[in-house]
């Protein structure tokens, strides 16, 4: 009898290890940006303020399109495959001809004001797509804090540890790129080129400043829903050049994933779940009980106050947890949903029919 006993709890430790780590659904904490607790401190200094060092500006590459006219843009890369709007005065034209050579330039009344350049085929200059970290830091100076001026206003960008570890922040002759850095592989997975203007606007890390600050303007509901889909088309994307990339096979839309992400987005928002840690919002796993999605695993990621598309998925990158299900090998299908500055990602493992198997 005392050995009967003895089996059944040790079968019952052996299928307890099993469930702990064969989980067939993977719901990561929500993952919080610098938005979230981004500071805008006004100073009171007086005087003239001393700006950096600054590096001249590069002769070649996808930055030299910033400050040019659209024309220029049209000449070098074509008419993009569709236009979208943002939350910063610009629209997104979107380039995704190939994942190689995927990149997204933001464009305001005719004029280049940013560029997103994520593919490995795009000219980067002085950098390039999947450069090492180490070879990065023979060239870049690194700093905590970078002074622009705008007539006669003053703004410090103050970086973070995080920030100088994957969101390293370059000036340049009347230029500004984040460099987006891999932390696991080191090396280099996306550029933004920005004018200050614009870079300003999207507020990336904390800002001191002395004189008046720049604001965007809140958009009308109808106008944010329409960020919200070109954020979750753009994230679909990007997560796909970044699987690609990393070896891991590209993934399908799936529409009611996505229902269901956009819900998630939705009720973390109305409920504010960043400042209130006892709301109750339905889980992945209990969602998908609920609907009629076969899946054989499934993961989520989830995210807020990143203030776009390629912030949130560098985010998730860059976060074990995260990266772990956006790289997913098993993956087949995701869904994504965005509500205002709630990102929701749901991949699934579609089981292989009778029928479909080989």
């Amino acid at each position: 009898m005392k050995n009967l006993f003895r089996f059944l709890i040790a079968i019952a430790i052996v299928l307890a290890v099993f469930i702990y780590f064969d989980n067939p659904i993977q719901e990561n904490e929500l993952l919080t940006g610098s938005n979230n607790t981004g500071q805008i401190i006004p100073q009171e200094t007086k005087g003239t303020v001393e700006t950096n060092s600054i590096f001249s500006r590069p002769k070649t590459g996808i930055s030299v399109l910033v400050g040019q006219p659209s024309s220029e843009l049209i000449k070098l890369l074509g008419k993009p495959a569709r236009i979208e709007p943002s939350s910063f005065g610009f629209e997104w034209w979107v380039y995704n001809d190939s994942y190689s050579s995927y990149q997204l330039v933001g464009v305001s009344e005719g004029q280049v004001k940013q560029v997103l350049a994520i593919g490995n085929s795009v000219e980067v200059t002085p950098y390039k797509i999947g450069q090492s970290i180490e070879d990065i830091y023979r060239f870049t100076l690194v700093q905590s804090e970078i002074t622009i001026s705008i007539g006669t206003n003053t703004y410090t960008f103050s970086l973070n540890e995080d920030d100088i570890n994957n969101r390293i922040l370059v000036q340049f002759d009347n230029l500004l790129a984040i460099l987006y850095i891999d932390v696991v592989g080191k090396r280099l997975e996306a550029v933004r080129f920005s004018d200050l203007e614009t870079l300003l606007l999207q507020k990336p890390y904390d800002i001191l400043y002395n004189g008046s600050m720049i604001e965007t303007q809140i958009p009308t509901s109808s106008f944010q829903i329409a960020v919200d889909r070109a954020n979750e088309r753009q994230i679909f994307e990007i997560t796909n050049v970044y699987r690609l990339r990393h070896g891991v096979r590209v993934l399908e839309s799936d529409m009611p994933l996505q229902d269901i992400a956009r819900m998630q987005s939705k009720e973390m928002a109305k409920n504010n779940v960043v400042a209130n840690d006892l709301a109750e919002i339905p889980t992945l796993s209990d969602t998908l009980k609920e609907s009629n999605i076969e899946f054989s695993r499934a993961g989520g990621n989830t995210a807020a106050f990143y203030f776009d598309a390629g912030e949130a998925v560098n985010g998730w990158l860059n976060s074990k947890n995260h990266r772990d299900t956006l790289l997913g090998r098993r993956y087949t299908h995701t869904g994504v949903g965005v509500y205002g500055n709630y990102y929701t990602q749901n991949l699934i493992e579609r089981p292989t029919s009778i029928e479909d198997r080989p």
